[in-house]
């Protein structure tokens, strides 16, 4: 957050850190280590925030040094997500780029930039591809996810395009399916729904927010480039990966961050579900509003209500219309006390891209009208109405993103453990928790041997054997 005298000033921001635990026999073991990018290397050779695309500009603000420098600017601080693919652990964020660490040692194996990898299909003169930091593992192990090809000017189309990298050949693509349109969507989440052989239907939801490549090659920050213009729709694309016409439908603006499933509810019907907010929630978790207690608590409701509200979404593909449903409307199906806010959902593996019953998330508001007042729940749908069934809360203490381990051989999708890291806010003390996944209740804590605050996304890696598992 801090260098040089320089900070940080956006919670999307920081140098990312990647933290490892490793359970074996018994016990678990925990390392960290910061991502050895050009970013932070460059960063602390000039002791100062160097020049590269952040969220929000420092204070001080960095020097700038004029459009130009962006091309050689490094921008490979890749802090929101990772994937094992052929046996490295891929470190992602919203752009096409892959950074790699050894997951043994977390040590830097390989970079690829975006505009590098081989075989891509992408309008003339695009200049800049960012794109999804939440892919899916198609059955033969590769890597999916969604591009968004943008121009420096407006002449001409942008493309939101799937793709695949398969384990064995990290550095090509192989484009699935694409759309082409006036302007592509800034879009950290997407949908895939499963058929009778695998994935076969992409869920596009592309989001009135769109990035100023002038701008950001100007000031170099999310908050400068992206712009939502008067009049903008929402757009669903639904996109058949076997290469058939997607269908394109516009409805009026929302935002979101993440999607929750999607999956076919009908022969010639698809939905999904994610978390709707009333306007983009960029503003929200800069430092200003999360270190002011007024600020963050009501910063939502004077934004036109702008939670984190789940919500579906059920698509007539025949006729194009389109049904929402909020699924928490009231506030005794989640005990809140302000609304039914959650995020950072997490379902059984066996249930991505179909038909579920129920999952996990992070909520704020938990029972309080105090943003800050953070749980961990388990959620069922199936039941006379969606509600919450159980919880993880401790007073003054803050819960990050949960990770579900299944029970090996279980029937029941719920049994397993969740395991996240809290932050105690009155001792400084971080733990990592393991909690039963059902009930919610704590199995088992370590003392971690360093404060780690609020970590986001990650992954559950079994090994083989004797082996320790990773997460």
């Amino acid at each position: 957050w801090t260098l040089g005298g320089m900070n940080m000033t956006h919670a999307l921001d920081g140098f990312s850190k990647i933290h490892k635990w490793q359970f074996h026999n018994g016990a678990v073991a925990f390392s960290s280590k910061f991502l050895p990018s050009g970013f932070l290397n460059n960063s602390l050779a000039k002791d100062e925030i160097v020049w590269g695309v952040l969220a929000q500009e420092t204070t001080p603000p960095r020097h700038n040094p004029g459009p130009a420098a962006m091309a050689t600017a490094p921008n490979d601080n890749q802090n929101v997500n990772i994937f094992m693919l052929n046996g490295s652990l891929q470190v992602l964020s919203d752009t096409t780029t892959l950074v790699a660490v050894e997951p043994a040692t977390l040590s830097f194996a390989s970079e690829i930039k975006g505009l590098n990898l081989k075989n891509e299909s992408n309008p003339f003169a695009d200049i800049c591809q960012s794109g999804s930091a939440h892919p899916y593992r198609a059955s033969d192990g590769s890597y999916v996810s969604l591009r968004e090809a943008n121009k420096m000017t407006s002449g001409g189309k942008e493309r939101m395009a799937l793709y695949k990298i398969r384990a064995d050949n990290v550095n090509t693509v192989d484009d699935i399916v694409h759309v082409d349109i006036p302007r592509a969507s800034y879009t950290h989440s997407f949908g895939l729904a499963h058929g009778s052989n695998g994935f076969d239907t992409a869920v596009v939801v592309a989001q009135p927010i769109y990035s100023n490549m002038v701008k950001m090659m100007e000031f170099a920050t999310m908050d400068k480039a992206f712009e939502t213009p008067a009049g903008s729709n929402t757009t669903v694309h639904v996109m058949p990966m076997d290469g058939s016409a997607p269908l394109s439908v516009d409805l009026p603006p929302f935002f979101f961050g993440h999607f929750l499933n999607s999956w076919h509810s009908g022969e010639k019907e698809v939905s999904f579900d994610l978390d709707r907010q009333e306007t983009i929630f960029f503003d929200r978790f800069s430092m200003a509003v999360q270190t002011n207690k007024t600020a963050r608590d009501e910063w939502a409701a004077v934004h036109q209500n702008a939670y984190s509200t789940p919500t579906r979404y059920t698509v007539d593909l025949t006729t194009g219309d389109v049904k929402e449903t909020t699924l928490f409307p009231k506030l005794s199906q989640c005990l809140s006390k302000t609304w039914c806010e959650m995020d950072l959902f997490k379902l059984h593996p066996d249930d991505i891209g179909k038909e579920y019953c129920g999952f996990w998330a992070w909520h704020n508001y938990w029972n309080s009208t105090s943003f800050g007042s953070w749980a961990i729940v388990r959620a069922e749908l199936c039941g006379d109405e969606p509600k919450i069934v159980a919880s993880w809360y401790q007073k003054n203490v803050f819960p990050s993103e949960a990770t579900f381990v299944p029970a090996p051989g279980a029937t029941d999708k719920t049994e397993g453990v969740m395991i996240f890291k809290v932050f105690e806010g009155e001792t400084g003390v971080s733990k990592l928790v393991v909690a039963d996944a059902k009930t919610l209740k704590t199995l088992a804590t370590a003392v971690l041997p360093v404060g780690v605050p609020f970590t986001i996304h990650g992954d559950f890696m079994p090994a083989g054997g004797d082996e320790p598992v990773l997460v």
